[in-house]
């Protein structure tokens, strides 16, 4: 549920290409999973989703980056692979 709250937090839900891209603000974040999501969504760089241990965010980060859905398949959390679908649809 982490996930999802963070998400909003970043906008990602719904609004997704208007959020703010300044990677200078993510080391201000404590935890070092959403930190290195942060940076892969403000810097459009997958490389950086590589940081991330825990591996359903490493799978939703490389999709939404990438816009790539084929990710999602690696989620294991039901939730989450719908919404890493959801946000990597082509629009």
């Amino acid at each position: 549920m982490r996930t999802v709250s963070l998400l909003i937090g970043l906008g990602l839900l719904g609004a997704q290409s208007s959020f703010a891209q300044d990677p200078s603000q993510c080391g201000f974040i404590s935890e070092s999973n959403y930190r290195s999501l942060c940076r892969a969504l403000a810097e459009k760089n997958s490389s950086q989703c590589g940081f991330i241990s825990e591996s359903n965010l490493r799978s939703m980060c490389r999709a939404i980056v990438e816009k790539d859905s084929s990710q999602c398949g690696f989620i294991n959390n039901n939730d989450q692979r719908s919404m890493c679908r959801a946000l990597t649809v082509s629009r």
